[in-house]
Protein backbone atom coordinates (compact mmCIF):
# COMPACT_ATOMS: atom_id res chain seq x y z
CA UNK A 1 0.00 0.00 0.00
CA UNK A 2 2.98 2.45 1.15
CA UNK A 3 4.52 1.32 -2.55
CA UNK A 4 1.57 1.89 -4.43
CA UNK A 5 0.84 5.47 -2.76
CA UNK A 6 4.54 6.57 -3.10
CA UNK A 7 3.93 5.89 -6.87
CA UNK A 8 1.14 7.41 -6.97
CA UNK A 9 3.04 10.64 -5.83
CA UNK A 10 5.73 9.95 -7.94
CA UNK A 11 3.06 10.26 -10.85
CA UNK A 12 1.16 13.28 -9.56
CA UNK A 13 4.41 15.61 -9.52
CA UNK A 14 5.64 14.35 -12.97
CA UNK A 15 2.15 15.53 -14.41
CA UNK A 16 2.41 18.90 -12.65
CA UNK A 17 6.30 19.44 -13.98
CA UNK A 18 4.43 18.48 -17.17
CA UNK A 19 1.98 20.61 -17.10
CA UNK A 20 4.23 23.89 -15.82
CA UNK A 21 7.15 23.41 -18.55
CA UNK A 22 3.92 23.50 -21.03
CA UNK A 23 2.06 26.61 -19.87
CA UNK A 24 5.55 27.95 -19.60
CA UNK A 25 6.80 26.97 -23.47
CA UNK A 26 3.28 28.46 -24.48
CA UNK A 27 4.32 31.80 -22.89
CA UNK A 28 7.73 31.60 -24.00
CA UNK A 29 5.88 31.10 -27.56
CA UNK A 30 3.90 33.99 -27.23
CA UNK A 31 6.32 36.28 -26.27
CA UNK A 32 8.80 35.93 -28.98
CA UNK A 33 6.74 38.03 -31.27
CA UNK A 34 6.97 41.35 -28.61
CA UNK A 35 10.75 40.75 -27.65
CA UNK A 36 11.16 40.36 -31.72
CA UNK A 37 9.33 43.76 -31.91
CA UNK A 38 11.44 45.17 -29.04
CA UNK A 39 14.16 44.66 -31.29
CA UNK A 40 13.47 46.87 -34.25
CA UNK A 41 14.49 50.63 -33.55
CA UNK A 42 11.66 52.76 -32.66
CA UNK A 43 11.47 56.11 -35.15
CA UNK A 44 12.03 58.86 -32.49
CA UNK A 45 13.40 61.38 -35.06
CA UNK A 46 12.30 61.64 -38.99
CA UNK A 47 15.10 63.13 -40.81
CA UNK A 48 14.18 66.38 -42.91
CA UNK A 49 17.53 68.23 -44.63
CA UNK A 50 17.08 71.82 -45.00
CA UNK A 51 16.66 72.62 -49.18
CA UNK A 52 14.35 69.92 -49.77
CA UNK A 53 11.04 70.15 -50.79
CA UNK A 54 8.61 67.76 -49.33
CA UNK A 55 5.33 66.03 -51.22
CA UNK A 56 2.44 65.33 -49.38
CA UNK A 57 2.47 61.76 -50.72
CA UNK A 58 6.04 61.35 -48.96
CA UNK A 59 8.49 62.12 -51.65
CA UNK A 60 11.19 64.64 -52.03
CA UNK A 61 11.87 66.59 -54.82
CA UNK A 62 15.86 69.07 -54.67
CA UNK A 63 16.37 71.55 -57.71
CA UNK A 64 20.32 70.94 -59.05
CA UNK A 65 22.69 73.73 -60.13
CA UNK A 66 22.12 72.43 -63.16
CA UNK A 67 18.35 72.92 -63.25
CA UNK A 68 17.52 69.55 -63.11
CA UNK A 69 15.14 68.09 -59.97
CA UNK A 70 16.33 64.93 -58.34
CA UNK A 71 13.54 63.13 -56.65
CA UNK A 72 13.12 60.45 -54.09
CA UNK A 73 10.84 59.06 -50.47
CA UNK A 74 11.32 60.95 -47.91
CA UNK A 75 12.84 59.14 -44.56
CA UNK A 76 9.46 59.04 -43.03
CA UNK A 77 8.25 55.67 -45.28
CA UNK A 78 11.94 54.80 -45.86
CA UNK A 79 11.51 53.81 -42.12
CA UNK A 80 7.98 52.39 -41.76
CA UNK A 81 9.24 50.57 -45.04
CA UNK A 82 12.02 48.92 -43.33
CA UNK A 83 13.36 46.20 -45.48
CA UNK A 84 12.59 47.27 -49.15
CA UNK A 85 12.79 44.48 -51.79
CA UNK A 86 12.66 46.26 -55.09
CA UNK A 87 12.25 49.24 -56.90
CA UNK A 88 10.71 49.36 -60.01
CA UNK A 89 10.02 52.32 -61.95
CA UNK A 90 6.25 53.07 -63.71
CA UNK A 91 8.23 55.23 -66.53
CA UNK A 92 12.08 55.55 -67.50
CA UNK A 93 11.49 58.01 -70.08
CA UNK A 94 8.62 60.72 -71.37
CA UNK A 95 6.85 63.10 -68.94
CA UNK A 96 5.44 62.39 -65.30
CA UNK A 97 2.74 65.01 -63.74
CA UNK A 98 2.78 66.08 -59.93
CA UNK A 99 1.23 63.32 -57.94
CA UNK A 100 1.43 60.59 -60.31
CA UNK A 101 3.25 57.06 -59.91
CA UNK A 102 6.69 57.61 -60.72
CA UNK A 103 7.98 54.34 -58.57
CA UNK A 104 7.21 51.18 -56.73
CA UNK A 105 8.87 50.23 -53.57
CA UNK A 106 8.43 46.08 -53.04
CA UNK A 107 8.01 44.30 -49.89
CA UNK A 108 7.32 40.98 -50.04
CA UNK A 109 4.19 40.29 -51.89
CA UNK A 110 3.17 43.71 -51.07
CA UNK A 111 3.80 47.19 -53.45
CA UNK A 112 3.67 50.49 -52.71
CA UNK A 113 3.81 53.11 -55.60
CA UNK A 114 5.26 56.19 -55.08
CA UNK A 115 4.32 59.82 -56.63
CA UNK A 116 6.03 62.12 -58.30
CA UNK A 117 6.90 65.55 -56.60
CA UNK A 118 6.82 67.60 -59.50
CA UNK A 119 5.77 67.50 -62.94
CA UNK A 120 9.12 67.00 -65.56
CA UNK A 121 10.54 65.05 -68.15
CA UNK A 122 12.72 61.58 -66.33
CA UNK A 123 16.14 62.18 -67.46
CA UNK A 124 17.46 58.91 -65.67
CA UNK A 125 16.64 56.44 -63.11
CA UNK A 126 19.02 55.42 -60.48
CA UNK A 127 19.96 52.09 -61.73
CA UNK A 128 22.18 51.27 -58.15
CA UNK A 129 19.55 51.79 -56.03
CA UNK A 130 17.50 49.86 -57.91
CA UNK A 131 19.65 46.91 -58.09
CA UNK A 132 20.29 47.27 -54.14
CA UNK A 133 17.96 49.24 -52.63
CA UNK A 134 18.93 48.42 -49.01
CA UNK A 135 21.40 51.24 -49.85
CA UNK A 136 18.53 53.26 -48.77
CA UNK A 137 18.72 52.60 -45.51
CA UNK A 138 22.20 54.47 -45.45
CA UNK A 139 21.32 57.74 -47.58
CA UNK A 140 17.55 58.44 -48.38
CA UNK A 141 18.40 62.11 -49.83
CA UNK A 142 21.91 62.16 -51.10
CA UNK A 143 22.87 58.87 -52.77
CA UNK A 144 19.32 57.44 -52.42
CA UNK A 145 17.94 59.55 -55.41
CA UNK A 146 15.43 57.35 -57.13
CA UNK A 147 15.01 59.67 -60.51
CA UNK A 148 16.37 62.97 -62.10
CA UNK A 149 13.50 65.06 -63.98
CA UNK A 150 13.97 68.17 -66.24
CA UNK A 151 11.09 69.97 -64.44
CA UNK A 152 8.94 71.55 -66.88
CA UNK A 153 6.20 73.43 -64.33
CA UNK A 154 8.58 73.99 -61.35
CA UNK A 155 7.16 77.55 -60.35
CA UNK A 156 3.85 76.18 -59.99
CA UNK A 157 4.79 72.84 -58.45
CA UNK A 158 6.97 74.26 -55.62
CA UNK A 159 3.72 76.08 -54.28
CA UNK A 160 2.65 72.25 -53.02
CA UNK A 161 5.63 71.20 -51.39
CA UNK A 162 6.93 71.68 -48.02
CA UNK A 163 10.22 73.20 -46.93
CA UNK A 164 12.34 73.85 -44.30
CA UNK A 165 10.31 74.54 -41.01
CA UNK A 166 7.11 74.20 -42.80
CA UNK A 167 8.81 70.79 -43.97
CA UNK A 168 9.82 69.86 -39.97
CA UNK A 169 6.30 71.13 -38.85
CA UNK A 170 4.67 69.13 -40.97
CA UNK A 171 6.72 65.78 -41.15
CA UNK A 172 5.66 66.20 -36.93
CA UNK A 173 2.04 66.22 -37.96
CA UNK A 174 2.36 63.37 -39.94
CA UNK A 175 4.17 61.02 -37.53
CA UNK A 176 1.50 62.77 -34.95
CA UNK A 177 -1.31 61.43 -37.30
CA UNK A 178 0.24 58.07 -37.92
CA UNK A 179 -0.54 57.86 -34.30
CA UNK A 180 -3.82 58.45 -34.44
CA UNK A 181 -3.99 55.55 -37.54
CA UNK A 182 -2.49 52.74 -35.32
CA UNK A 183 -5.62 53.72 -33.16
CA UNK A 184 -7.81 52.19 -35.66
CA UNK A 185 -5.92 49.76 -38.14
CA UNK A 186 -5.68 45.91 -38.35
CA UNK A 187 -2.32 44.22 -37.36
CA UNK A 188 -1.28 41.02 -38.37
CA UNK A 189 0.56 40.66 -35.15
CA UNK A 190 -1.60 41.13 -32.40
CA UNK A 191 1.19 41.86 -30.28
CA UNK A 192 2.39 44.80 -31.91
CA UNK A 193 -1.09 46.26 -32.95
CA UNK A 194 -1.69 46.56 -29.13
CA UNK A 195 1.29 48.28 -28.63
CA UNK A 196 1.34 50.70 -31.22
CA UNK A 197 -2.60 51.38 -30.27
CA UNK A 198 -1.23 51.99 -26.88
CA UNK A 199 0.92 54.76 -27.90
CA UNK A 200 3.84 52.95 -27.99
CA UNK A 201 6.29 54.50 -30.74
CA UNK A 202 6.13 54.28 -34.42
CA UNK A 203 8.75 51.53 -35.32
CA UNK A 204 11.27 51.07 -38.01
CA UNK A 205 9.67 48.45 -40.62
CA UNK A 206 6.05 48.54 -39.12
CA UNK A 207 4.20 48.25 -42.33
CA UNK A 208 4.86 44.48 -42.38
CA UNK A 209 3.15 43.74 -39.53
CA UNK A 210 -0.09 45.54 -40.82
CA UNK A 211 -3.09 43.77 -42.58
CA UNK A 212 -3.73 43.83 -46.15
CA UNK A 213 -6.95 46.12 -45.18
CA UNK A 214 -4.93 48.49 -43.58
CA UNK A 215 -1.72 48.85 -45.79
CA UNK A 216 -4.97 49.91 -48.58
CA UNK A 217 -5.87 52.48 -46.14
CA UNK A 218 -2.36 53.81 -45.11
CA UNK A 219 -1.63 54.26 -49.11
CA UNK A 220 -5.23 56.33 -49.54
CA UNK A 221 -4.41 58.41 -46.22
CA UNK A 222 -0.40 58.92 -47.14
CA UNK A 223 0.81 57.90 -50.13
CA UNK A 224 -1.70 58.92 -52.87
CA UNK A 225 -1.99 62.84 -52.04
Amino acid sequence: MVALFVVLTIVLFLTIDLVYQSVQRRKSEAAEPALAYQKIPAINRISVPEGLFFHPGHTWAAVTESGSTKVGIDDFTRKLFGKIDAITFKKTSGEVKQGEPLFVVKQGKRTFEMVAPVDGIIEATNTAIAQDPSMLRIDTYQNGWLATLKPTNLKKNLEKLNIAESAKEWAREEVARLRDFFAGAAFENRLVGQTLQDGGPPVEGVLEFMSDEAIEKFEKEFLQR
